[in-house]
């Protein structure tokens, strides 16, 4: 049960870790559009 709950969370990470991975730069986008206006 134990060795099923750890592959299950090592498929899922990669995925979670590339949203993460998107959101930053969503986050950065955005900084440096704002930036650009306050400019």
């Amino acid at each position: 049960m134990l060795t099923s709950k750890l592959s299950a969370r090592q498929s899922i990470e990669p995925a979670h870790k590339l949203k993460i991975d998107q959101n930053k730069l969503q986050n950065c986008r955005s900084n440096i559009l704002n930036l650009v206006n306050v400019l």
